[in-house]
């Protein structure tokens, strides 16, 4: 890797570090804070473990709690996203939404997703896992844009069609789509770049997709 892609994705990483423990869009920077220390208890969890051991998640007894920063729901979708992505269902999406809102819903789908890739980042460069930051105080946004809509996923996402699913999907919670949207364009995409067939990087465009693909399935990504 080049001293330059080196610093984007360096640079994508840590900011998206920065904005895991910094009022989000609904949760201030404990909540979100404390959303990442739950993503981290999901690899190990007894309960999340049962339940993917399970033939469906639903045939495994018990809960998860509330915390001193979050309620029991926003505890459970962070350790189902993080645990057990490729078995989600609309009907439970529906069920957490009706409690949460589908905005925090939304915001808690991306501190996991964010968090899995920054946690994932540190243990590929052999870093082991990194201290989670103290959280910063200040109030959350709590702005909901005007350009979204139903527009066929379980939440509303961007009516503007020119962005790919990947780089919609946390549109309803711009604050957060930030640092979403600056690991994709660090760690894969490139921005604009991603219109060109030929990628000048240590990986081609096709072995670029090839590696995307096969993690994707890997990862069971919901696209």
């Amino acid at each position: 890797m080049d001293d330059n892609a080196s610093h984007r994705v360096r640079s994508a990483i840590e900011f998206a570090r920065a904005a895991l423990v910094e009022p989000g869009d609904w949760l201030s920077g404990a909540q979100r804070r404390a959303a990442w220390m739950e993503c981290r208890d999901a690899r190990t969890n007894e309960l999340d473990e049962a339940r993917k051991a399970a033939i469906s998640p639903a045939a495994v007894d018990g809960a998860h709690t509330a915390t001193d920063e979050l309620s029991a729901e926003a505890v459970e979708v962070v350790h189902r996203v993080s645990s057990d992505p490729g078995r989600l269902t609309r009907a439970w999406a529906a069920e957490m939404m009706a409690v949460l809102g589908d905005a925090k819903y939304t915001e808690l789908v991306g501190i996991a997703a964010t968090a899995a890739a920054v946690d994932a980042f540190d243990h590929a460069i052999g870093a082991g896992e990194s201290p989670i930051p103290a959280s910063v105080d200040g109030a959350p946004a709590e702005e909901r844009p005007t350009d979204v809509g139903d527009v066929g996923a379980w939440v509303p996402q961007t009516l503007e069609a020119q962005n790919a699913n990947v780089s919609r999907t946390l549109s309803l919670v711009p604050v957060s789509n930030r640092a979403w949207r600056g690991l994709v364009d660090g760690l894969y995409s490139r921005g604009m770049e991603f219109g060109n067939l030929t990628w000048d990087r240590a990986l081609n465009r096709p072995q670029v997709e090839l590696v995307a693909a096969r993690t994707t399935a890997e990862l069971e990504c919901f696209y």
